[in-house]
């Protein structure tokens, strides 16, 4: 009782920073901020944003399929899609373990054991880091600011596209953290290098709802467009390991503030930041939606806990 009132205080000192932060920067500007929404490009304009966001997700959802079949438990589309989405929601809860919890509770219904659902959500976490970190660069603003940063993950990421099983390595590592199940079983390199791309594609597809927020508040195309593909991956990365708060509330808004003061002003930076949370906000609720409705009459068949071929079912993953 007394850590959960201590992680609600903690939550409320925070959000109540960042929202003196970015209201201190907005302070002064707001009519004029807000005077750029309107009319016929505007509407177009968000309009865009927000079906990019939501094609983006579609590539979230494909790499995560991706993962699971590379673990040997690949599920059909329609089920498949239906545990991803529903499962999104559980990051607006604060706490590391509600999206776990979502989909093993989800993965155990379509039949597969609660120890590999764990094994392809840090699989997943894993990728999405990476990639992350990796389209992070796109936003760095000259070679000084980003050397040691490219030094460090470039190698990383070309280490692990040529040798998918240090990803499945950093898998075991991260969940002996978490104390849970280390992957074990079938092991596919060509399904996590299907994964690491389908991940970089949903970082590209989904950055573009923030590039069109900034253009439409007055920053130049060409330059912004790597900066917000960059920033909204690494902002929305450092929001998910903001474990107090919903969905890294404030966290994602700061970061973004800070890398597109590199193309806007700050005040309209901080526009763009919250209406990017709102984008995104709608899309995964109209995604989740779309899914549920989707699947609303579809049987969810069994599939097998562990597709593993017989010829390898007792080998190792080396």
């Amino acid at each position: 009782m007394i850590r959960r009132l201590a992680r609600a205080a903690v939550a409320a000192v925070f959000l109540a920073a960042a929202a003196v932060g970015i209201g201190s920067v907005l302070w002064g500007h707001g009519g004029d901020v807000l005077a750029m929404f309107t009319g016929p490009r505007a509407v177009a304009l968000l309009a865009g944003a927000l079906l990019v966001k939501m094609v983006g997700q579609l590539a979230g959802w494909a790499s995560w399929q991706a993962g699971l079949t590379a673990l040997g438990s690949p599920l059909p589309a329609r089920p498949s899609v239906r545990i991803y989405f529903l499962a999104l929601l559980g990051k607006y809860i604060p706490g590391p373990v509600w999206g776990v919890l979502a989909y093993v509770r989800l993965g155990g219904a379509a039949g597969i054991a609660g120890g590999r659902m764990v094994s392809a959500y840090l699989l997943n976490t894993v990728v999405v880091l990476l990639t992350a970190a990796v389209m992070g660069l796109l936003c760095v603003q000259g070679p000084e600011a980003g050397g040691l940063w490219l030094v460090a993950v470039v190698p990383l990421a070309v280490a692990v596209l040529w040798r998918p099983r240090l990803l499945f390595r950093l898998a075991a590592g991260a969940a002996r953290l978490l104390k849970r199940e280390p992957p074990a079983g079938e092991f596919s390199d060509s399904g996590v290098r299907r994964a690491i791309g389908l991940e970089t594609l949903c970082w590209a597809v989904s950055g573009l709802h923030l590039w069109l927020i900034a253009v439409l508040l007055g920053a130049p195309a060409g330059r912004a467009l790597p900066v917000c593909v960059g920033a909204f991956a690494l902002a929305t990365v450092a929001g998910a390991l903001t474990l107090v708060v919903p969905d890294g509330a404030g966290t994602r808004e700061l970061v973004l503030l800070g890398a597109l003061s590199a193309v806007l002003p700050w005040a309209e930076a901080g526009v763009a930041a919250l209406v990017s949370r709102v984008c995104c906000t709608l899309a995964e609720l109209l995604g989740t939606g779309g899914a549920v409705l989707l699947t609303r009459h579809h049987k969810t068949e069994k599939a097998p806990v562990f597709a593993v071929p017989r010829h390898r079912e007792h080998e190792g993953v080396t």
